[in-house]
Formats: C-alpha cells, structure tokens, sequence
C-alpha cells in the first residue's frame, strides 16, 4: 500500500472500480486494436507495473492525452495522468528521428522557410512521402502544411519602428503556425489593430509559455511550467504593452497568472475597439 501512495495516490488510483466507462469513451480503443484502452492501459496495469515494471506495455504510446477517459470516469481517477506517468517512468524507448523533427518547430521552421519553395515541392511528391513513411514513420497519407518564403517575424521587422507612434500598444504571442505557415494572419492582424489606432509589438525571444495544454495546472508540474514559461513572463512585463494577444487560450491563462498583464484574444480586443461587446 505504501508503493501505491508514493507513487499514484495523486491520481485518485484507490478509487478505481473497474466500471469499464473510460474504454467506452476511448477515440483510440474505438479504431486502433493494438491499444488496450484506458482502463487496462491506467489503473489496470498500474496495478501490475507496482509489482513488476516489465509489465509495461509499450502499446501505451498509442494514448492522445485526450482526458475523454478522466472525464467520463465516475469515480474522478487521472487515468489519463497515470498513462503518462507510466510512460515517463517505464519506456525504455528514446525518442525517435521523427519525434525530435517534429518536436522542434522553430528548428524544422526557420529551416523549411529558408528554401519554403523547394521544401513545399519536395514534400507533395509521392516518392518523397513514400520514402519518409518507410524510413522515419511519417504516413504517407499525412500533407506536410506549407511553408511561407517569409517567416512572421521578418515581415514584422520591416514595420517596426511605425509601431512607436502608437500610444497604446498589444504584445502579440503569435506562435510558430504564424510565423512559419501563415504569416499573412499575422500580418493582417497588425494591419486592423493599426487601424484602431493600435501598435502591435513582439517579443525578442518568443518562447513556449509552459502550460502545454493541462499540463502545468498539475501539482507536481506546476515549478516544471513556471520555469519553462519565465523567459517569457520577464519580456512580458518588461515590454511596454497594456495587452496581451494569443489566440490560445491555456496560454492566456498562463500568462495572465504568471505576469500583471491582461492576455486577450485578438478577436476579443477588436470587438471591445468597435464596440460590439
């Protein structure tokens, strides 16, 4: 008993009843037969790892983290946590060519920008797709989203300095989608705030805030978050705006929480301008 509470007792694991819920509502149980689902993947297993760790399964990998199962359990386990946790304590395997690429945006990025139109070329054809599918595991069926010429960021730097007439100011945290994939959003959105009379500044070095999703609201992740996020917290409080824009909302509550800053949605900012609030 005391193993079960030094190591899972945070994810309610004692009140597990073996009701089966979780599996019903699993989207990866539902299609994907090598999975065994929430319940012998979590509190099931967890049951046997305490004894024994070689009864880990490497099937557990197939999880999304999607909390459909912690969601629909009645008894309020973490079964979604305790995958995770198992994963992180028992994989013995490193992470893959594949997970480090896609892992790393700003790396992959600032790279597929530099030569967008060659990258974008290659990625469509179908004996380029063929060869990544059989050698690093990216499916073959997956489109690759394209790469912009120009990233967000160097764009922005050439309007700049006409950001310094404005009187108020948003700090945008655009993430990598935007300055990578779509730059022109970005762009058009300093373009409309302009137009309210508005000046839109950027962080020097924009970082991950460090909520990632659920992450960093868990208790034994919580210093992991703050750590992760402080870079950022410090250029935030150090810039000169009276907003914050993210269009993502675990962000905004990060950094809301984690500065004395207010974060909106850029849409949200809008509508206050014109009055449609």
């Amino acid at each position: 008993m005391n193993s079960q509470q030094n190591s899972v007792s945070e994810n309610n694991f004692e009140q597990y009843i073996k009701c089966t819920i979780c599996t019903v509502y699993c989207p990866v149980a539902a299609v994907n037969p090598l999975y065994p689902g929430p319940k012998q993947a979590g509190p099931d297993g967890e049951r046997l790892r305490l004894k024994r760790k070689d009864f880990y399964d490497e099937a557990l990998k197939y999880c999304l983290n999607c909390k459909r199962c912690e969601v629909a359990c009645p008894s309020n386990v973490r079964i979604g946590d305790i995958i995770q946790s198992a994963k992180i304590r028992y994989s013995k395997k490193k992470p893959s060519l594949r997970d480090i690429m896609l892992a790393n945006t700003d790396i992959v990025g600032r790279a597929a920008s530099a030569f967008a139109p060659v990258v974008n070329g290659t990625l469509s054809l179908k004996p380029v797709k063929t060869i990544m599918d059989t050698v690093i595991s990216v499916d073959k069926r997956r489109s690759f989203p394209k790469y912009a010429s120009h990233t967000f960021e160097s764009m922005y730097r050439k309007i700049k300095d006409s950001q310094d007439t404005y009187n108020e100011k948003v700090a945008f945290f655009h993430g990598c989608n935007v300055n990578y994939n779509a730059p022109e959003l970005g762009m058009a959105l300093v373009r409309i705030m302009n137009s309210l009379g508005i000046g839109v500044e950027l962080l020097e070095k924009e970082k991950c805030c460090g909520i990632a999703g659920t992450y960093g609201f868990k208790k034994e992740y919580y210093e992991a978050s703050q750590a992760i996020g402080e870079s950022l917290f410090k250029q935030i409080e150090a810039s000169g705006a009276d907003i914050v824009a993210t269009d993502c909302e675990t962000c905004k509550w990060q950094i809301e929480m984690s500065t004395s800053k207010k974060c909106e949605h850029p849409l949200s900012i809008i509508a206050e301008y014109l009055d449609f609030q």
